[in-house]
């Protein structure tokens, strides 16, 4: 799998609950840190992103899972987000935890229908 440049995945999980629908059972999820030096293109990449996997392999594009951790519009400057993704978890209930190392924040993600 391809990402872009200078996005600073820190986090991996591999879902196994059963929470989310099925499309997301047994595929990644990847945390970014966010980039620093992307210089001439904008500050990207303060988010959580889902691969889809099959056969214990990707089979797909990924995807923006989670977004908005910057908590500016447009990052000119690192010092600028708010909340930078860096770890992830699943609770016993399928819940997916990211962790933030600027604030310390923990955020748990449910799935609701």
């Amino acid at each position: 799998m391809a990402f872009p440049g200078h996005l600073a995945p820190n986090g991996l999980l591999f879902y196994t609950g059963s929470q989310f629908p099925e499309r997301f059972r047994n595929g990644a999820f990847v945390a970014f840190h966010g980039s620093w030096n992307r210089t001439p293109e904008k500050q990207e990449g303060y988010y959580v992103v889902f691969v889809p996997f099959e056969n214990g392999k990707p089979s797909g594009n990924w995807e923006v899972f989670a977004d908005g951790f910057s908590g500016v519009p447009e990052v000119i400057s690192p010092r600028q987000a708010q909340h930078r993704p860096c770890g992830l978890a699943q609770g016993p209930d399928g819940a997916l935890y990211v962790t933030d190392d600027v604030k310390g924040t923990i955020y748990k993600i449910e799935y609701k229908q």
